[in-house]
């Protein structure tokens, strides 16, 4: 009955087919009787027969769907077929009426195709009904109107009993010869079927013993391979077991290296930034050295212009000096003369007193001239005195002088010494810039590749976590055929009794 069966089913499918190839075909005649209609070749109102033909297409695009591009075949598909050409007739009923009166088996035929006779029943049925309320409906709507019928008693008395009449003894026919097909069908397979299973018993009886020996050897085989399967599945499972503790040990390691390379990376970075803030401020101390060195050349210059000066300056304050000694001898020799004048006017008055009337002219003079002598004597009075100061104050600025030559001298040398320590912290400062130009170009290196160290630790702890789950996986995948292979051992080992009994059965 198998067989039989699996015919019938095959028989299904094929006729699932057939019906699907059908209503593609009916469906492009019902675009075509559309076209028709809007040519005027039919009369049907082109807003009722646009909403049938969307809706009709549906109907026979929806099982041709199911069954070429979803594949399905279940005992139920016939039914949706049979549904969706009621459908579609009752439809046509409305629409066209009198026009597709022939196309009202159309159902029926479908069904004819699975040697059903239920379904023959049912679509029978089902057409009947749908092709009696589309013609109620078309009357009701005047769709296509129909000269014969002007009143609802005519429809139902001159065009639904006849035509039900019709259909229901097409559906006898249809169905009496799907009831027919299918018992000689039935007949044919199990007089095949019969013979087919005598001789399969008759070769399965003469290769019997041929086969049990081959058989008891193939399972002999396959227990020894599942035997060595299975040591070999614990011997994975305990390498597995190790592996993966490894591999958790080294998914632990890797993520905290991976932490500290991240710390690592934060740092430098920093750094670099911290060098790079340096390399400026380190640019910005050589140009202020640089200045510095320029003002310290300036102020050496200068210094050595005061020094100059100051030489200078003492010369001639010793000079002034020399010259005023020189002044106070003048001043004394006009003094001296200032008194010889004084004596010398002092006689004359004397004289000029003895000389009587005959004096009193050179008594006059001798008055002036005694006048004219203190008053120089006291003008050199007050030069000598001003001279003194003069020559006082002058070895003063002279010693003075002196000690200035001295400070500036010493300040010369200070400056000098300055000067040399300020040129060696310029070229210490250039040595000190370029070395730490050079260490920020390094950080900057480092800083990349501490980066492309930081990625590639990073995808070394993303496949170490990946291998790490891999093997977990196979641990339980080796776990998992471990126990396979123990329940196919089990099981080798009871095929190895129904062999060894089937052994024995055929050598009796």
């Amino acid at each position: 009955m198998s067989e039989k069966n699996t015919f019938l089913a095959q028989q299904e499918k094929q006729a699932n087919k057939l019906a699907a190839q059908v209503m593609q075909i009916t469906f492009l005649f019902f675009t075509f009787a559309y076209i028709l209609n809007h040519i005027g070749i039919f009369k049907v109102d082109k807003g009722i027969m646009t909403i049938a033909y969307i809706t009709g297409s549906m109907m026979l695009i929806i099982p041709s769907l199911l069954i070429m591009k979803f594949k399905l075949n279940s005992s139920f598909v016939k039914y949706i077929v049979v549904t969706g050409a009621v459908s579609f007739v009752t439809l046509l009923s409305i629409t066209l009426t009198y026009h597709v009166v022939v196309i009202y088996v159309y159902p029926i035929a479908i069904a004819s195709l699975y040697f059903s006779k239920k379904l023959n029943m049912v679509s029978a049925v089902m057409t009947v009904v749908g092709v009696s309320v589309g013609q109620i409906v078309a009357f009701l709507l005047q769709t296509l109107p129909d000269d014969n019928f002007t009143e609802m008693k005519g429809v139902i008395i001159y065009g639904i009993i006849p035509r039900a009449l019709i259909l229901i003894a097409l559906a006898a026919i249809f169905t009496t010869l799907g009831s027919r097909t299918s018992a000689m069908l039935s007949n044919l397979m199990g007089a095949e079927e019969q013979e087919r299973i005598l001789k399969q018993m008759q070769d399965m009886k003469n290769s019997a013993i041929k086969t049990s020996a081959v058989l008891c050897d193939m399972v002999s085989e396959l227990s020894e391979i599942t035997e060595s399967s299975m040591q070999a599945n614990e011997l994975i499972t305990q390498e597995t077991d190790t592996l993966l503790g490894g591999a958790t040990d080294n998914s632990f390691a890797v993520e905290n290296t991976n932490q500290k390379m991240q710390s690592i990376m934060e740092r430098i970075i920093h750094l670099s930034e911290l060098n790079h803030e340096t390399a400026l401020l380190t640019g910005q101390i050589e140009l202020k050295t640089r200045e510095n060195q320029s003002r310290m050349e300036e102020a050496t210059d200068n210094m050595e212009q005061i020094f100059q000066s100051t030489s200078e300056c003492k010369q001639i304050i010793s000079m002034l000096g020399e010259a005023s000694q020189e002044i106070i001898g003048i001043v004394q020799t006009i003094a001296s003369i200032s008194s010889r004048t004084g004596i010398l006017a002092l006689n004359a008055t004397i004289e000029a007193a003895r000389a009587g009337e005959h004096g009193k002219g050179f008594a006059v003079v001798a008055e002036e001239i005694q006048k004219l002598s203190e008053q120089t004597k006291s003008a050199t009075e007050h030069i000598g005195t001003i001279v003194r100061d003069v020559v006082c104050n002058t070895d003063k600025a002279v010693a003075s002088m002196e000690q200035n030559t001295i400070y500036t001298q010493n300040g010369m040398e200070s400056i000098r010494k300055a000067n040399e320590s300020a040129l060696t912290i310029t070229v210490s400062t250039g040595e000190l810039v370029k070395q730490i130009h050079e260490i920020d170009e390094m950080a900057e290196v480092i800083r990349k590749n501490s980066g492309e160290v930081a990625d590639a630790m990073e995808k070394v702890s993303y496949n170490t976590k990946q291998n790490c789950t891999a093997v977990e996986q196979i641990s339980a995948a080796t776990q998992e055929n471990s126990a396979g292979m123990s329940s196919l051992s089990g099981f080798v080992e009871h095929i190895r009794e129904n062999v060894e009994q089937l052994n024995m059965l055929v050598q009796e």
